[in-house]
């Protein structure tokens, strides 16, 4: 009986190994793995992975976004790819292609894999992690500028998976200018440097709500949580993102606002930010 025991972790342990060859090769490919995590969630985390994606697609980089939100995959639904279309397979390889987005964006997510997109994923952390490692290691990524992974809120099983999978990822922290938001944001910059990984910098959504008859700017939140948030643990203010109405119609509708309304403000805040991201990255 022990030997059988012995015998099964073994394979256990091999299989593990060759996983994690698998993702480490997958990942070699990629120049640069951006992450973008938050310690809250309804901060707009999915808006600013998608359109930084679309944003670096734009300027003619092959870029790739993984949805490791297992259990609530929004990312499909704001690229306005259908749930009903899935992976192609390559039996022999056993692997599979991730979804073509817009502007070629490759696009893997959990909402592909669903039959229902009503159907809850009801998994505790093993199966969410088993996921998250095919994801990344069977699916045939090829060579990429860009990897932007969409984490769930928090810092639980699908975020520390992910910065221990990926070691030389670069961290970047999406929070509102609400208190609350920041104090967890804060919790989440410190387990990066505790895990001790780059963090890129934070960016600051929702900063301010732009008033669409007189142009003007109005502070939802007390200013200022963003600036002291980076100040405090010494990374860098990537940029503000305001709050605009066309940002969460175009959310729902399926479409990046940075391609529906490229001269919005949200739109070339986020120009401004890419600017920075490749600034520090490619120099």
């Amino acid at each position: 009986m022990e030997n059988e025991e012995v015998t099964e972790n073994a394979v256990k342990e091999a299989m593990m190994d060759q996983k994690m060859l698998a993702i480490k090769k997958n990942m070699a490919k990629i120049k640069y793995k951006i992450v973008v995590i938050s310690g809250k969630g309804g901060v707009g985390k999915t808006t600013v992975a998608v359109n930084l994606a679309i944003s670096l697609a734009s300027l003619g980089l092959r870029v790739g976004v993984l949805d490791v939100d297992i259990t609530g995959p929004n990312v499909a639904k704001m690229f306005g790819i259908s749930p009903e279309l899935k992976p192609r397979v390559d039996p022999e390889a056993k692997k599979f292609y991730p979804i073509n987005g817009p502007l070629n964006v490759k696009v893997m997510s959990m909402a592909f894999l669903t039959i229902n997109p009503d159907e809850p994923v009801i998994w505790r952390g093993p199966m969410k992690m088993g996921a998250v490692r095919q994801f990344l290691g069977d699916a045939i990524w090829d060579e990429l500028d860009y990897l932007v992974c969409d984490l769930p809120p928090g810092t639980s099983d699908e975020t520390l998976d992910i910065l221990q999978l990926i070691p030389d990822e670069i961290i970047v922290v999406v929070s509102t200018p609400q208190e609350v938001a920041i104090m967890d944001a804060r919790k989440t910059i410190k387990m990066a440097m505790v895990m001790e990984r780059k963090v890129l910098g934070l960016i600051e959504n929702m900063s301010g709500f732009k008033c669409p008859h007189c142009d003007g700017y109005i502070d939802l939140y007390p200013p200022g949580g963003g600036e002291k948030a980076a100040k405090d643990f010494n990374i860098k203010l990537l940029g503000k993102i305001p709050f605009e109405a066309e940002v969460g119609q175009q959310g729902d509708q399926g479409l990046p606002f940075v391609l529906k309304y490229p001269e919005s403000e949200s739109a070339k805040a986020f120009k401004e930010i890419v600017n920075k991201i490749r600034g520090i990255l490619e120099t």
